[in-house]
Formats: C-alpha cells, structure tokens, sequence
C-alpha cells in the first residue's frame, strides 16, 4: 500500500528522508513476525554547527528533520554515531554534555512520548512516538539544538486526494504545545490540552520558521556584499502539509499545497541591506565569538573563530582560531583588569583559554569541566569566575599578576548538596567583587553566592530555563532572562533592601516581565507600543543603570527595559538568533550596545542617546559591521566555512561597567580616551578611579 504521493513521495523517497519509506513493508509469508527494528529513525548528537541533531540526511538543507509513522521510536546516539564520516557505531560525534528534552509536541501526546533528563549527561536516549504531528526535541545546555520529527498519518490527504503531512493532530484540535509556555514545568507531567495554541498560529508558523533558520546554513542571514540587494527567504521543504483549517493562513481544507511556497513572505523577504558602520567611532576593540565560523585546521568537528574589530575604523582587523588547540565551540570571553589578557570559554568542551590581547596569541588552557559558558573577573581581586553550564558549580581562578596566567582554586557548587543539579550559565558578579548571581538553567531559578560569607545567601525560582544574568551598577537590582518563559525576572540584588525592593529581601523576586505582553500569538499583531521580545538571552544593564537591553532570538529583536519602573519600552529589530549584547564606550562620551547574532553575519551597534541630551529615549541602530575578514585581515589559520556566522559573545575592550572601569591601571592606553563619566560612572558609590 503507498504511503506518499507526490510531494510527501518527494520528500521520502526522492530525498531519503531518514526512518519513512515510500511503501509500507510487506507482511512476512508465515512464520513468526520478524524481530522489530530498534529505531526508524537516529539522530547523532553532534557539536558541528548546525546539524547538532544528525539524521545523516539532508532534506531541504537540513540534517535534522526525519518523518516516521506512528509508533515508531527515535534514537538519539551520543556515546556512539550512526552518521558520522566512519559510518555506523562509529565514534561519538560530541565532547560536550547535553540533554535530549522535547520542546514542541502536539495537543492530544502522552507522557511516555515526551523525553528529558533530569541533568546534562552523554548518555544514549530514545522515545516512541504515537501522536500524529511535529515533535521537536532541545538541548537545555544549548537551546539552538533543535530535532524534529514528523509523525505521519498516511490518512491525512489534500482535497485531491494526495498525502499531506501532519504538523498537529486533527484528532486533538490541531494544536501545539511549547515547552516554557503552555508547559513550564517537567515536560514529562501530563499537559493541560486546553491551553496548547492553533497549529496555524502566529506563534506556531514562527517556531516552524525558526526550526528551517536554525538548522540550515543555508538559511542563515549572509551580510556578504554579494547578497546585498538580494531578498533574505529562507527556503522550506516543498511538501504539502496539515495546519488547524481556522488560522493566519487561510486554508479551506486545513492543508498547505507546498509549504515553501505558503511560507514565502512570512516574516521575511527584504532585501539584504549592507552594513554600514557608526558614524562616531567607538573606543577600543571588539571581541566576538563568531561560534559557527570553520577554519581548515578545525574544521566542522571543532567550530569557532574570534572576530576583532577595531571600533575606532569599524574594520575586522583579527580572526582567531587557535589551531593548535581545539576551542569546541568558542562562547564567551572576559578581560583581565589591565586588558591585557582575554579569556575565552569553549561552551562544547571543558576548557578556558587564556589569549594575549594585543596579538591574540594564545597563552594558557585550563581544563575546568563541562560546557564552561560565561566568564568574568571579581572586581576586589581579580580572579577569573566561570560557569560549567554542564555541571553544578562556578569555578575560581586566581590570576599571576606577574605574567598574567591563572590557577585553579575550588569550584563553587550553586546549590545545596541535596538538590539537583543547577546547571549555570550566564552569572554576574557584583561591582564591589563580594556577590555573584547565577541563572540556573536546569532547575528554573536563581543563586545568589556572597563571597564575605562564602556561602549561598539565598537560592529563587525564575521562570522556565533561566539562561543569563546582569545587574545593575550598584548590585541594587539584578535581572534574569528566562529563555522559553519568554520573560525577564526582576531580583533584589545583594545590595537591595526592602525599600528599594518593593517590599523584598536580596535574592527574592520582585516581579517577572512579559517580553510577549503585547503580542496576539494567533494573528501576530503587536499592540501597546510595540515593544515584542521572546526567547531572551543575554540582558545587561547599562553602564548609567537606567536600562536592560536584552537580546531575543525568537522575534528576531532586542528589548529595552527602563530600570526605574521595570517597564517594558521599546523594541529595535536584530537578525535571525539575536544573541549577544554588551555595552562598550562610544568616543566623546556615552555608550554603544554592540549586539550579535547566531544566524547572521554582522555586528548591530545600537546607541541608546544618539543625541545626547539625556532628556528623551531615542535608541537608534546607528551601523553595522560585517564580521568576515577581508585581504587586510590578520590570521592564524584560513577561514573555510560560515563566515563571520554564529555571533554569541561579544567583548568591548575596554570594560566600561562600574567597578571594572575605574580598574584600568594609570598607564592604560584606554584612559586618554574616555571621559570623567565613562571613567567613574558612579563616583560615590564605587572605588576612585585609577585613570587620571
């Protein structure tokens, strides 16, 4: 009996769609059933840019969609690989740890097909799946690890006749659940199907957008001068597929005659503008993590380069790759006091990479444990503090002041003994070097550590996975973003008081703030002033105190928050996986937010006061750099693939945050150049500037 026809046949058949065939087997002639197969279908976890959930086979340029029958079981193969360049139960593909979490899942699916784990591991994980529909599976450490998985109906036909493919169940009201936001707690508990949303909703067609951007490099957003002009349209597999019949697109009979083609124009289809840079110069350098970018050294196995950008010419002036060494997955970096050393973390190994500023040569790894994420320096003393998003703790470094190396202390641990494992990503440390605040991306909340003390001050829920941290200038108020609870947390910081914490102790909550408050999910429209974010990811504060601008990967925007009322105010467009924000100083005074992105190729820089009169809020993108390197560009091995792609961390040389900034030793070169407010932000409050 044929299963699929035409478009549905094409993408099986044609393609070889991995576990789905084009007919279904034939009954054996007697005798006893044959043994079932394992797994229709398996996905290698991988560390490699893109494919991080590898079917072995590409379908409308991505690696990590599979479509099965009902009943069928999926695998998920860390300890061994089944698609790699040695062939089956070959070597595993990953260094890192993960977990296999299921994210999207249609209304009407039992518990038993939904999967999780209860900390990171390196373990193999499979799952049966019945429920007709999109089934799609994350890694909670990194949550641009996206599988998905059709299961089929082969009864689902167009008004034709011909096969269509099943995105939700017409049986349970062609509907979806996402993880964080109709179910925020364990994926495993059964879900209330009355608050799952139309499969043709706004916010549905944006998570199926978002799953081809994130898994197709051929879908990323390429600033390159040969696409300027051209139209940005990611592209779709060009099959026929079931929605909710009622819904933004208008489908009398529920079905998508070719879903590249519905696609087309949803969201996207601008032409690709060129970068153009600030008109004011910026002070100092740049440092981003271009994740996603290969060099011919490393190649897929171990991505990431270093992009260094001068911010006084706006011109790509370093690629680091570090050949000699591995750097999985280069994440985030910090600098010393003097700005003169960079640490770097690898978010899919175990390292941190110590590298020499002034030539970006490479100077000590220190191996730590798994997936260190973010790094950063304490204010009082400077040692180096980075979280093992894999693991359970914080670890410690004290620095050499003679030549700059580190040593390993202690790790941290940010819960207690009889809790489960937290999982830090994104923490903060305080102005004055006593605190430190940890967004806990396993167990939905937040650790507050004191360092007079030694010990964890208090420990608070957020919402569903907290993934970064920052506070305010004078550790009054920290904020924590929520990243599929689509929301920031306001806390009372270690400094906080009641009076400044509506009523609150330091480490409690004082309120969450929607970044969807304004945003109809099934029509898309955007009320109130507009303001839209979802998915946030890093959130600092800026250098004055007076706003959070966060970067949002679902909506493609940042966000800003006016600090003094916990508002949200306004939102400024970004590029597909808008990720990375810090604040570096602008020349003559006032700051830049330098913004960067998983799925795109350039550096957005955004100035809050482009005017500088202080008296309106008028935040403006003001340019752009496209983070490629060109015949003038330094570099320690060739470039071979996603160019200037994966933008996470971003590092403005020199540090500008109160505490930080008034480090800079006297003979820094930085100093002439910044003014008497960039040098000391906060006179009265934090320790005399060492800058004359």
């Amino acid at each position: 009996m044929k299963r699929f026809v035409t478009l549905g046949a094409a993408l099986c058949l044609a393609a070889g769609v991995a576990g789905c065939s084009g007919d279904d087997p034939a009954p054996a002639a007697g005798g006893p059933s044959p043994a079932p197969t394992p797994a229709a279908v398996t996905f290698d976890v991988t560390d490699e840019a893109g494919w991080w959930f590898d079917t072995g086979t590409k379908v409308a340029e991505t690696r990590s969609l599979a479509i099965i029958k009902p009943g069928d079981k999926v695998a998920f193969l860390q300890t061994k690989s089944m698609h790699g360049p040695n062939g089956a139960n070959g070597p595993s593909r990953v260094e890192s740890f993960h977990t296999v979490t299921s994210l999207i899942w249609p209304a009407g699916t039992t518990p038993t097909e939904r999967i999780d784990q209860d900390k990171a591991n390196k373990d193999d994980h499979d799952v049966v799946l019945k429920t007709p529909g999109l089934h799609v599976f994350v890694c909670k450490v990194h949550p641009y690890m996206l599988a998905g998985v059709i299961v089929d109906d082969p009864n689902t036909k167009t008004a034709k006749g011909e096969a269509a493919l099943d995105i939700s169940d017409k049986n349970n009201g062609d509907k979806l659940h996402l993880f964080g936001f109709t179910h925020t707690d364990d994926v495993r508990k059964p879900a209330d199907d009355s608050k799952a949303f139309s499969s043709n909703s706004d916010l549905a067609l944006r998570l199926v957008r978002a799953f081809f951007v994130v898994t197709s490099p051929s879908n990323w957003k390429d600033y390159s001068l040969s696409k300027v002009g051209t139209p940005y349209q990611p592209t779709y597999p060009p099959v026929a597929v079931r929605l909710n019949p009622v819904g933004l697109l208008s489908l009398p009979d529920g079905v998508v005659g070719n879903l590249n083609e519905g696609l087309k124009g949803f969201i996207d289809g601008a032409n690709i503008t060129a970068p153009s840079a600030p008109t004011t110069p910026g002070i100092g350098e740049v440092w981003v993590d271009t994740q996603y970018e290969e060099s011919a050294s490393k190649g897929k196995a171990y991505p990431s380069t270093i992009t260094v950008v001068d911010a006084a010419t706006w011109k790509v002036t370093r690629k680091i790759a570090l050949p000699s060494q591995k750097m999985n997955n280069g994440h985030n970096m910090w600098a010393s006091h003097d700005q003169n050393e960079i640490y770097q973390t690898e978010w899919h190994g175990e390292s941190l990479y110590v590298l020499n500023r002034a030539d970006g040569l490479f100077k000590q790894e220190l191996v730590l444990g798994p997936d260190p994420a973010h790094v950063m320096t304490r204010v009082n003393n400077g040692q180096v503090h980075v979280g093992l998003n894999g693991g359970d703790a914080v670890s410690e470094m004290d620095r050499n002041p003679n030549n700059g190396t580190l040593t390993f202390k202690r790790n941290i641990p940010v819960q207690l003994p009889t809790e489960p494992q937290a999982q830090p990503h994104a923490h903060w440390m305080g102005f004055d070097g006593l605190s430190m605040v940890t967004p806990n991306s396993n167990t939905g909340d937040s650790t507050l550590f004191d360092f007079d003390l030694d010990k964890i001050l208090t420990k608070n829920k957020t919402g569903p996975l907290p993934i970064a941290a920052a506070m305010d200038p004078l550790a009054i108020r920290y904020y924590v973003t929520n990243y599929l609870g689509h929301s920031i947390s306001v806390m009372c910081g270690p400094k906080g008081v009641p009076l400044t914490c509506d009523g609150k102790q330091p480490g409690q909550k004082i309120t969450d703030i929607s970044l969807l408050q304004n945003y109809d999910l099934n029509k898309g429209t955007v009320g109130g002033n507009g303001a839209i974010g979802g998915l946030p990811i890093q959130t600092p504060v800026s250098p004055d105190g007076k706003y959070v601008v966060t970067g949002n990967t679902l909506t493609a925007t940042i966000t800003i928050i006016r600090t003094s009322d916990a508002t949200l105010v306004k939102s400024l467009p970004c590029d597909p996986g808008c990720h990375g924000v810090n604040f570096g100083a602008k020349k003559g005074g006032g700051y830049y937010a330098y913004v960067t992105s998983k799925f795109a190729n350039r550096l957005i820089v955004y100035d809050l006061d482009p005017d500088k009169d202080d008296s309106t809020f008028d935040p403006a993108l003001v340019g752009s750099v496209l983070l490629v390197d060109d015949a003038t560009t330094e570099k320690d091995d060739n470039i071979s693939g996603n160019r200037g792609m994966g933008g996470q961390g971003v590092l403005p040389v020199p540090n500008v945050y109160n505490g930080w900034v008034q480090a800079l030793p006297a003979n820094s070169s930085f100093c002439a150049e910044l003014n008497a407010a960039q040098k000391d932000p906060f006179p009265a409050e934090a320790p005399a500037t060492l800058c004359p």
